[in-house]
């Protein structure tokens, strides 16, 4: 008998790990489980049952656990459990095995093995941003609270949700994406992280809990809805929960990603996820996975497995925010998975002033569903680089997370409201909600339009109570704040146009006002055009003046 040198063993036992492939086995049902939808507490979290049950969603049988007797009867032939994904029934698993498939393929119970994801090289360029960022040469200019993040937040009207005080507290917000860089020990989300409001996370790619490094699309997306330091940038929903993921392998485009995608759903989903922002999109993989290639007539809404998954979340509650995609430019211009996903709101890019931006994907799935639904600023987006540096960057990727946070606050406000009425009120504050198309979709939404829709649908559901209101508005030489009660201390107040510089400011003494009024009279040299009103160095209230 030969014996192997130690060097010479690492290497074929690496080698032999390297050869492993990944398997998708589908079960033909759950029959002996040994859970029940009448027990859902056992295997779903209290806030995850509450979301449910605000919404009126039935457990269903799509929420139980694989069958225990099923699973454990294919572990002694794999080499490793990669996870379960109840959604689809099914379970991923790693093995060395040539043979695996036929094996497993003998059990009654087995309704498909399919080997996905083997290895090869990889030939595809990804796409998660269309420019380099660049860091903001000015940190002199005066911005107002929002500081760098105010065009894109004020775009979107998401202030006239802060100035109600909806920040997304109390919302889980689940982030999918490549990596999310050293964000404990950015300044810009120290709010975050000193309380604890980061509940879950893993890491797909590694296997490991550790999120915290890899590519740092994930933090520049994360800092859109996150970010809080006033007057430097504010995210849409800085108060907010977090859930962090990391599904996407940069080094590599291959159909496994989407599965991951899909587990880490249901992780969110089970935990209690309320809202998810992903700027992910797939068309085309390597050449090992070549056969899972989309073409238009798969992006039909609910044939990909990120896209039935996306469509089972929102089924469940979950407001599901995408990213378009960025291939507007392209032989092939349409949108990616999971951004055709029927029941999902797929995010397209505008620049500062609100035109199309030239990367930005059609629509529609080939379904017919108009995509994108809405759009927000992805031209030139505010961003936090790793290094704590404000930059911009380009991509779907940023309109996603900002409206992502903004549907976050407008949750807040309703929370026993469906997700689709919710979805609905949004699409019918855009822009070109009467005349929707394939590049906008519905416009550029209005949140705090979407308020008020819903608060005249659903007078009793909202938990949100104005901390002041403003008229006229849009103005033409003053305009009056009416305070909830009398003024005990002194508040001051700033008007900024949309270039982050004030323009009026002054302050009202404490005291007891008429009917609680106080009236501002800004300069009559003021354009025509859009500006935000500041109180106290918080509330924030989109102004229009006209005339």
């Amino acid at each position: 008998m030969k014996f192997l040198s130690p060097i010479l063993l690492i290497i074929l036992s690496a080698s032999s790990a390297f050869a492993q492939d990944n398997y998708y086995i589908r079960f033909t049902d759950k029959n002996n489980n040994r859970y029940s939808t009448d027990h859902p507490e056992a295997y779903l979290a209290a806030r995850s049952i509450a979301r449910r049950k605000a919404q009126h969603i039935s457990i269903s049988t799509s929420d139980l656990p694989l069958t225990d007797s099923y699973v454990n009867a294919i572990l002694p032939f794999a080499g490793r459990l990669v996870y379960k994904l109840k959604w689809d029934n099914a379970m991923l698993v790693r093995s060395s095995d040539p043979s695996f498939a036929a094996k497993v393929s003998q059990f009654p119970f087995v309704k498909s093995v399919t080997m996905i994801s083997g290895q090869g090289p990889s030939t595809v360029q990804k796409k998660l941003s269309v420019s380099t960022p660049k860091s903001l040469q000015s940190t002199a200019l005066d911005t107002g609270f929002y500081g760098a993040a105010q065009n894109q937040n004020v775009m979107i009207d998401v202030n006239a949700l802060h100035q109600m005080g909806l920040w997304g507290d109390g919302m889980l917000i689940s982030v999918m994406d490549a990596g999310f860089p050293d964000l404990p020990a950015d300044s810009f989300f120290t709010q975050v992280f000193s309380q604890n409001r980061v509940l879950h996370t893993w890491n797909y790619v590694y296997d490991t809990s550790y999120v915290y490094a890899y590519d740092e699309h994930g933090a520049q997306t994360f800092s859109d809805i996150a970010a809080y330091r006033p007057g430097v940038m504010v995210g849409t929903a800085p108060n907010a929960q977090f859930l962090l993921f990391i599904t996407e392998d940069v080094r590599s485009e291959k159909i496994i990603e989407e599965y991951n995608w899909v587990n880490a759903a249901e992780v969110a989903d089970s935990i209690g996820a309320d809202v998810f922002s992903t700027s992910l999109g797939y068309t085309t993989f390597d050449p090992i996975d070549s056969m899972y290639n989309t073409t238009y007539a798969s992006l039909n809404g609910d044939s990909t497995p990120i896209a039935k998954a996306a469509n089972l979340a929102a089924s469940k509650g979950i407001l599901v925010i995408t990213s378009a995609g960025n291939d507007g430019d392209d032989a092939w211009h349409y949108i990616a998975t999971p951004a055709d996903a029927d029941s999902g709101v797929a995010v397209g890019a505008v620049n500062a002033q609100g035109a199309i931006g030239y990367f930005s994907s059609w629509g529609p799935n080939s379904a017919g569903v108009l995509k994108p639904d809405v759009c927000a600023q992805g031209v030139s987006s505010s961003v936090v680089l790793p290094t704590g540096i404000l930059s911009t960057n380009s991509g779907t990727s940023f309109a996603c997370p900002i409206t992502a946070g903004a549907f976050a606050c407008l949750r807040e406000a309703f929370p026993n409201v469906a997700n689709t009425a919710i979805i609905n009120a949004v699409r019918q504050s855009g822009t070109l909600h009467s005349n929707p198309n394939d590049d906008y979709g519905y416009g550029i939404p209005d949140f705090g339009m979407a308020y008020e829709y819903l608060a005249a649908l659903y007078p009793t559901d909202t938990t949100a109570s104005p901390t002041a209101l403003v008229y006229p508005n849009p103005f033409t030489t003053s305009l009056n704040i009416v305070i909830p009660g009398l003024l005990t201390s002194p508040m001051n107040y700033d008007i900024y146009d949309l270039l982050g510089q004030r323009v009026c400011s002054g302050s009202f003494a404490a005291g007891t006002y008429a009917n609680n009024l106080l009236s501002i009279t800004p300069p009559p040299s003021l354009s025509v055009g859009s500006y935000v009103l500041r109180i106290n160095g918080s509330t924030c209230i989109r102004l229009v003046k006209r005339f």
